[in-house]
């Protein structure tokens, strides 16, 4: 089975799919895609059967590149979720001195959750983005300690990146300095598909909608509709519609599988209550 990654390899999401593998049966060609995008368009069109991406960091909150997507872009189902706890290094090329690192590079995620290191320790480094914590170790090695940055070598400069100890192996690094990244920092991957699960009895399902009008009570008009069915909702977050200012999508998590007969009488509800719901997926909760 086909399943693809943020990539390249060295990658959280690798990780992620290094555990996935070993809880499903069968043999699992894994394959780096080098964007979110490129990994969700590959699946929704069927070049790929599954996806494993981070969707949800405890520090730095939602990514909200893929929740977009899965709204507007994709037709895909989150079908099981996973929660790493995620340690971040700082890695260099070989010879490289802390004192010495003049720009650090990563993912803007890890870049968030390294944030009091950086101001203790780096405080006048030049923080510079990659597409992933892998590319970043790519780019730094390839720079031989030489100041290799995002658009080229930079005269002068000492380069290091934030990553994992698997990125810092894969491509001969030195490490720095240890998970330095905030306590208690856990990131929740998705299973992304075609199909979601099927009921387990510890599920979780998760939609996302858009009232009909910016109005008094509107939301708690449809946050009602699990108070009575006595369901507990595990996360909500709105995000912009980028359709007008002010204009809205509610993303909602809740216990429980899409064909129990509280959830479904309440998804079947809030059709009715809102102008947009799209069903997310219901998997077995991590």
């Amino acid at each position: 089975m086909k399943v693809g990654y943020l990539g390249p390899e060295g990658t959280f999401s690798e990780e992620a799919c290094k555990l996935y593998s070993k809880k499903v049966p069968g043999k699992l060609d894994l394959y780096p895609y080098a964007t979110f995008h490129d990994l969700l368009v590959a699946v929704d069109k069927g070049k790929l059967a599954e996806a494993i991406l981070p969707i949800e960091n405890s520090i730095e909150g939602t990514i909200g590149l893929v929740s977009d997507m899965l709204v507007k872009d994709v037709n895909l189902l989150i079908k099981q979720e996973m929660v790493l706890p995620i340690y971040q290094y700082l890695i260099a090329p070989k010879g490289t001195q802390l004192s010495n690192v003049t720009d650090v590079m990563s993912h803007p995620q890890p870049l968030g959750q390294c944030t009091d290191f950086l101001r203790k320790h780096l405080p006048k480094a030049k923080l510079h983005l990659a597409y992933s914590t892998s590319d970043a170790a790519m780019k730094v090695a390839a720079s031989l300690g030489g100041g290799g940055g995002s658009h080229g070598r930079v005269e002068g400069a000492v380069f290091a990146a934030i990553g994992n100890k698997s990125a810092a192996q894969y491509y001969g690094l030195k490490i720095l300095a240890n998970k330095i990244n905030a306590k208690d920092n856990k990131t929740r991957f998705v299973v992304l598909a075609k199909k979601d699960s099927k009921r387990t009895g510890k599920d979780k399902t998760s939609i996302v909608f858009s009232i009909r009008r910016d109005r008094p009570g509107g939301l708690h008009d449809v946050l009602a509709v699990f108070a009575v069915r006595n369901i507990n909702l595990t996360k909500i977050e709105s995000r912009p519609s980028k359709k007008a200012l002010g204009d809205y999508y509610f993303f909602a998590d809740m216990e429980g599988h899409r064909n129990d007969k509280a959830i479904a009488e309440a998804l079947s509800e809030i059709k009715q209550k809102t102008s947009f719901m799209k069903l997310l997926g219901s998997y077995r909760k991590a």
